[in-house]
């Protein structure tokens, strides 16, 4: 005690002395040329953890500046970074000015890392760097996927198909073969829940989940930076080897208080090309007894039967019968900030409705009026949002050596979701397997089912699927600087959600599949709980002028608690909606956590401000480890170097800039919460001819369970080019995936009753280029032209599954129509090929003799696109009042499943390849394939999914001061037209190529069986700030 006591007073001694000798730097930033003050500018001293950031005014201060010669760094998004020198004796005050050049091409100079911001050219990996403000107010983001989706190289973004549904992002390709390959994503300094699959896995819907990541409100955040991989997240440690996202919330800054005011309006369309359902009427031949009515083009051909007429019907495209309408979407929110220096607020509320395009057909309505049955708004609408979100973060600077962050956030939703996708119940599963009329075909309820299967769109959306979300995130950051050579930061923080998941159906309704029409209800509660606790020291030095020094320690604890219970009742009486109405009732629970206590150790070493090098290495320790296996150890080192800013580097007209950089790291994705234990479940067991109970394995747990480990190497170059007026960044990464949990077989002969034991066996490799290319192509007075081009490639191998307990290779692990096989990607597709077909007899139709298929399975392809571009381009007119943005999105070297046309021609028998002799031989060959070879190969439904993709289009006029101060007193309002997937050019035969019933789920492979195709968004947006 007395030690602590005596360390305390030398601390506030040496701080007291360190603050009488101090002097102070003061001065103004301002824009080149106009002399426009530049408020939030960043000022550093260079080689020490002193910095300010510039008020309403432009104006800095920088107190308690110990005596010497220093550099002045000041950095600010879309100026050139400028840095001066200045000495300062003891007690002096010095006045240093900037005069900031604007930059051409706008880059985040700093960005957020697990140690704090720093400047990018610091970095030895590549960082992306999202500008949210900008997106939100211009271009058609309705959730986080669409803000992301084709900002950044090397990342994958699926968009949901429906209003809530979840989306699914990839980073650097899949590392793992069974556990999630989702990101984690951080929030203001703490880990926040993003879970895919974010339903109850008792209720159902066909494929459609919600995803926690899509909570946010875009509206609320100022940044994204997507840290990529092991090289770049080393210091966030186990489960980040998918990558990280982090997430700044929108600040407060100081001057007059702003109102910013916003509203939405939107439409939601389908503009796909639907199927068409197939019927061949036929007859038998004289004297055959055959059944002939709906016959195929291969029973005709072979003499079987004998064609009559052809009737075609596509219910999506009569007025009758179409379960698509027009949805639609408003938003209006506010947003106020302001305050001085010392204190800054932002407060921002929101509220959003969205209705999804799917809709009651009018026959459906006039069959359900005619029987006196009201339709209930959740009939009418089965896919619906409405979320209000809210946020209140205040900035204070307690003192010229404390600050504080506080941030807080809370999140309210109700989400309805239709029966869909992979689902005997579900819409597109009874629209897609109907026959080719509308009238003649009755469903076992008595009416007719005008083209649809078993069930009608009524009887779907009567099984109604609800998620309510409450959710408060909170964190405080507090940066303590009790020296000018140290500084010290910590974090505390909470998310919180309350998740309701709901699922009835009311007696007499619903699908006429088993007892479901006598009624059942679901009432699932789960509560989710993230703290996260951070604790960072960081020490600057300059031991020599060329040289500065900057070591970081840290610690980190995450603790995420999982507590789900609920209750179901069916057989319900008359009128029930509860729990209480069913005859049987059901109940059960489930509960895990997980925590990760990890420490880290960084220093970097800063060589005459041009190269900048980097070693790491952090430790965790996790509740999912095995007993026997306490903790990892994660690596890191980078190197970062502005060869351009040496003397003797060649001077160009052409390059203003040109760094190198590399970087390798590890990190890991912990096993699951219960993957390391042994635990059993109840049974009863006859002993003596009397019922006794007695347990089973459930799992037999692992004593030396790890995380999976995944190491990284990056390399690349970043240059600027042309004075400014271009950039261009390189990069290329080999990540290696190591220990991946595999499930081993157990011998039979063990007598556990299990068949397999997880174990770290396998091993995965991706490697691939990343290409960042921004260019102003044109500047005057009259137009300006901004274009991006960004490109990506992965290449994916599984290595190896391991070896079992005799050292023999583990078998592939083979699905229906995928496998993993060491040498091949990861869930590639596999299947029995068509290796030819001839019409032999030229009737144009093809027989079962008039193919060839393979004796086995072979490799078909990717199920992931293995190539990426994006090319935007944005156009300035009118004095930059007018700005017009165009972004085309594409993707290839993959292969898709059709498997809605895959089973249409398999079991609904109603395909066009099938039934219609105009259909191509290819076509028919895999109809034919399917239907009639021994092996039912689906290789002729694996198509080339190659795509280009109209992905965003908007226009965003800013309205002349002249005319919206006069009539509203406003500051700036512009007026935005915005649109999202409104073209697609593909060879795919079928819906859309990023159709996926699983797209809200955590798994990685693409399943387009029954699904919706993505929608197209035209939104109109007002902003108006005060």
């Amino acid at each position: 005690m007395r030690a602590l006591l005596a360390a305390s007073a030398l601390l506030t001694l040496v701080s007291s002395v360190a603050v009488a000798q101090g002097g102070t730097i003061t001065g103004r930033v301002v824009a080149q040329g106009t002399g426009e003050a530049l408020p939030e500018s960043r000022v550093i001293v260079v080689g020490t953890a002193l910095f300010a950031s510039t008020g309403a005014d432009g104006r800095y201060t920088l107190r308690n500046v110990p005596a010497g010669t220093y550099d002045l760094r000041v950095l600010r998004v879309g100026y050139t970074e400028q840095k001066k020198s200045v000495t300062l004796a003891a007690g002096q005050d010095v006045t240093v000015d900037f005069d900031m050049a604007q930059a051409v091409i706008k880059l985040a100079e700093v960005v957020t890392t697990a140690t704090g911001e720093q400047r990018r050219v610091e970095l030895g990996n590549s960082v992306t760097s999202v500008d949210v403000t900008q997106r939100t107010a211009t271009a058609p983001v309705t959730d986080v996927a669409s803000l992301l989706v084709a900002q950044s190289p090397g990342v994958q973004v699926m968009p949901g198909n429906a209003t809530g549904v979840g989306a699914r992002i990839r980073i650097r390709g899949v590392n793992s073969i069974s556990l999630v390959n989702d990101p984690i994503y951080v929030i203001d300094g703490v880990r926040m829940r993003s879970d895919n699959g974010s339903i109850s896995g008792n209720i159902f819907t066909g494929g459609a989940a919600q995803s926690r990541a899509q909570d946010i409100n875009p509206s609320e955040i100022e940044s994204i930076e997507i840290v990529k991989g092991p090289s770049a997240a080393t210091l966030y440690g186990t489960d980040a080897s998918n990558g990280v996202i982090v997430i700044t919330t929108k600040r407060g800054r100081a001057g007059t208080t702003r109102y910013n005011v916003f509203g939405e309006t939107g439409l939601i369309q389908d503009r796909n090309t639907w199927p068409t359902a197939y019927t061949l009427w036929g007859h038998a031949p004289t004297g055959s007894t055959r059944n002939c009515r709906n016959t195929s083009l291969t029973q005709v051909s072979s003499g079987l039967c004998l064609a009559d007429s052809l009737s075609k019907f596509n219910l999506f495209d009569n007025d009758r019968t179409t379960p698509l309408g027009t949805g639609s979407r408003q938003v209006a929110g506010l947003q106020v900030s302001g305050g001085v220096q010392q204190l800054r607020y932002f407060v921002s509320g929101q509220y959003e409705n969205e209705e999804g395009i799917l809709k009651i057909p009018d026959f459906d309505r006039q069959r359900l009026d005619t029987l006196n049955i009201k339709i209930l708004d959740q009939w009418a609408t089965p896919n619906a949002l409405k979320r209000g979100t809210f946020r209140a973060n205040l900035d204070a600077a307690l003192s010229p050596k404390l600050d504080a962050q506080f941030s807080s956030g809370y999140i309210t939703l109700a989400n309805r979701l239709p029966q869909n996708d992979n689902n005997a119940y579900g819409l597109l599963s009874n629209a897609f397997g109907g026959p080719g009329y509308e009238l003649g075909r009755i469903s076992t309820l008595g009416f007719d089912l005008h083209g649809y299967r078993a069930n009608t769109p009524a009887e779907s959306f009567q099984m109604e699927v609800t998620q309510y979300i409450n959710r408060y995130m909170g964190s405080t950051n507090v940066n303590y600087r009790p020296m000018s050579w140290l500084s010290v930061r910590a974090d505390a923080g909470v998310d919180f959600i309350g998740r309701i998941d709901q699922e009835l159906c009311r007696r007499g309704t619903c699908a006429d599949v088993g007892t479901v029409r006598q009624g059942f209800v679901q009432d699932d509660r789960t509560n989710f709980r993230t703290i996260t606790l951070n604790g960072i020291a960081t020490a600057t030095f300059t031991p020599f002028t060329a040289v500065t020094s900057r070591t970081s320690v840290g610690t980190q604890w995450v603790n995420n608690t999982f507590d789900r219970n609920g209750a179901g009742s069916s057989n319900l009486t008359p009128g029930a909606t509860t729990i209480d109405g069913g005859a049987t009732k059901s109940a059960d629970a489930s509960f895990d956590r997980n925590k990760t206590f990890g420490v880290f150790l960084e220093e970097q070493v800063a060589l005459r401000d041009r190269l900048f090098l980097t070693a790491a290495v952090r430790s965790d320790q996790n509740s999912a480890f095995g007993t026997d296996f306490q903790r990892v150890y994660y690596p890191k080192f980078s190197a970062s170097y502005v060869i351009s800013d040496e003397p003797w580097f060649p001077r160009s007209s052409w390059l203003s800039q040109f760094r190198l950089r590399s970087a390798y790291g590890a990190s890991g994705v912990q096993p699951g919460p219960n993957d390391a234990l042994r635990y059993y479940s109840p049974t009863t067991s006859n002993v003596a001819a009397l019922d006794q109970p007695g347990v089973t394995f459930t799992s037999l747990g692992n004593d030396v369970l790890k995380p999976e480990r995944a190491t990284e190497f990056e390399g690349g170059f970043d240059s600027r080019l042309f004075n400014d007026r271009a950039s261009l960044e390189v990069t290329y990464y080999r990540k290696l995936t190591k220990d991946a949990l595999v499930g081993a077989v157990v011998p039979p002969s063990l007598g556990t009753g299990n068949s397999s034991q997880r174990a770290n066996l396998g091993s995965v490799r991706n490697s691939g280029l990343e290409v960042l290319l921004n260019a102003l192509v044109v500047d005057n007075r009259r137009i300006t032209w901004n274009a991006s081009i960004n490109g990506s490639t992965n290449d994916n191998e599984l290595l190896t599954l391991g070896r079992d307990a005799q050292g023999r290779p583990l078998a592939p692990q083979v699905g229906t129509t995928t496998r993993n096989q060491p040498g091949y990607p990861l869930f590639g597709y596999w299947q029995r090929k068509i290796t030819g077909y001839n019409d032999a007899n030229g009737d144009g139709i093809l027989t079962l003799s008039e193919i060839t298929v393979d004796d086995s399975n072979t490799f078909v392809g990717y199920s992931m696109p293995r190539y990426e571009a994006v090319l935007t381009n944005s156009i300035e007119l009118f004095k930059k009042q007018l700005r017009v943005t165009a972004l085309f999105d594409y993707k290839g070297g993959h292969y898709l499943l059709n498997g809605t046309e895959r089973i249409r021609c398999g079991s609904r028998n109603n395909c066009y390849g099938a039934y219609d002799r105009t259909a191509p031989l290819w076509q028919q060959a895999r109809a034919v394939a399917v239907r009639e070879h021994a092996s039912r190969t689906q290789a002729g439904f694996m198509e080339k999914a190659d795509f280009v993709r109209f992905r965003e289009l908007s226009a965003n006029w800013l309205i002349p001061r002249s005319l919206t101060s006069r009539a509203w007193g406003a500051k700036d309002v512009s007026l935005n037209f915005a649109a999202r997937n409104l073209k697609l050019w593909t060879d795919y035969s079928g819906l859309d190529p990023e159709s996926n019933s699983d797209v809200g789920s955590t798994s990685s492979l693409p399943s387009d069986f029954q699904a919706m195709p993505v929608p197209t968004y035209f939104i109109l947006r007002l902003n108006v700030a005060f």
